[in-house]
């Protein structure tokens, strides 16, 4: 059954999800003479995930939790448009095991609306595959014919979906290990016969990924080359490989998140559109999130100096952590809590770090902390007069600490 077959077999299922049929079809045809096989890459959705790890607002909470299903919308519509024939979602659909019924059928009902041949579906170590996994049991009840789980270690064909491709996953079955799932791959003795041939697999990558203990399926650039396949589709780390707009035959893309989870996650949220030729694989990033976390340092003398870095940002899908380092007049210095606190209203979150900030001493506010004549009174104010400016601050803090 040819792809186009199989594409209007279901139209009469998509027209609601309000498609031009007419260019999705256009755009999946030939180049060159040969067939081009479109691909939308993505992975490390955790559908579920709660956000209660920091102490966000509860109304933002919410909308971070929402984001997680409006980007899977997203990209599903994207794939659409761009007329993509198979979807592969690279590991960790889901947060947990223990996501709730309707996190996995509003799951289900999102894709029902991809109007391409076939969904593929890799259980990562977040969500990995048992026969008990209440998750996938619920997944499997309501998913539509053409969602395939990758979770054994075998070939895939395609062909019963038009497509003349056959996926080899590397599907996890724990939380942690320090053996990847690629060993099937060496046993395999012959190939099925089809043009394409794409691994698909969840781990870390050694030298690429960071995962100091190896408790990530650790894998070698080599041993993902020595396949033979045209192409790894991987899921786990939660930046894209490779760092850019395009890329051409790089053997192995990570797709990313498509939606920033935290601050160790800096980028706008990614996914790969990966076309398939006769002679090569080319993948263009296309960024996909709604919410950006960013995380920098502040040298400030005034307060304004934090004021007019988040109105350039004023953004309510900004989630903002400042670490402040300098110093503030002290009338400046005693009322940052507040004025900052008023600042945050530029972004959707704000949270700072002012450890490293410091008053700046004078010989009026010396004055006022400490009787005239005391030792400490004419230590400082002898090197306010001095203009021994780090002398100054580092006695105040030593004073300060007898004063305890």
């Amino acid at each position: 059954m040819s792809w186009e077959t199989v594409f209007w077999s279901r139209l009469g299922k998509r027209q609601e999800i309000g498609i031009d049929i007419a260019n999705v079809t256009q755009r999946e045809e030939t180049r060159g003479g040969g067939v081009v096989l479109k691909v939308l890459h993505t992975g490390d959705l955790h559908l579920g995930m709660t956000h209660r790890t920091r102490n966000y607002p509860e109304e933002l909470r919410r909308q971070l939790v929402e984001a997680r299903f409006l980007v899977l919308t997203k990209m599903v519509e994207l794939a659409n448009q761009e007329g993509c024939q198979l979807l592969l979602i690279a590991r960790d659909l889901f947060h947990s095991h223990n996501v709730s019924k309707n996190t996995v059928l509003r799951a289900v009902k999102i894709l029902q609306s991809f109007a391409g041949a076939c969904i593929a579906v890799l259980p990562g170590n977040h969500d990995y595959y048992n026969e008990s996994s209440a998750v996938w049991k619920t997944f499997l009840e309501h998913v539509p014919e053409y969602v395939l789980l990758l979770t054994q270690q075998k070939p895939y064909c395609l062909q019963e979906y038009g497509l003349d491709a056959v996926l080899y996953p590397a599907p996890c079955d724990r939380k942690h290990s320090a053996e990847n799932s690629l060993g099937w791959l060496r046993n395999l003795r012959e190939k099925p016969v089809a043009k394409w041939h794409f691994g698909i697999a969840h781990g870390s990558v050694r030298g690429l990924s960071l995962d100091l203990e190896d408790n990530y399926f650790p894998m070698e650039r080599e041993e993902l080359f020595a396949t033979g396949l045209q192409h790894w589709f991987l899921g786990h780390a939660h930046s894209r490989y490779p760092d850019l707009e395009k890329a051409t035959d790089c053997g192995f893309t990570y797709c990313g998140t498509p939606e920033p989870d935290g601050f160790d996650c800096r980028h706008e949220g990614y996914a790969w559109f990966t076309t398939c030729h006769d002679d090569k694989v080319e993948h263009h990033a296309v960024r996909t999130g709604q919410f950006r976390f960013i995380e920098t340092t502040l040298e400030i003398q005034e307060l304004e100096t934090v004021e007019k870095y988040l109105k350039k940002i004023r953004s309510a899908a900004a989630l903002v952590k400042l670490h402040l380092h300098g110093r503030l007049p002290q009338e400046q210095f005693r009322r940052r809590g507040a004025y900052l606190q008023q600042c945050a209203e530029n972004v959707g979150y704000l949270e700072y770090d002012d450890s490293m900030l410091q008053m700046e001493l004078s010989a009026e506010s010396i004055a006022a902390e400490f009787p005239a004549g005391s030792f400490p009174y004419l230590l400082l104010t002898s090197l306010v007069a001095e203009g021994e400016d780090e002398a100054l601050q580092l006695a105040y803090e030593l004073v300060k600490r007898v004063k305890k």
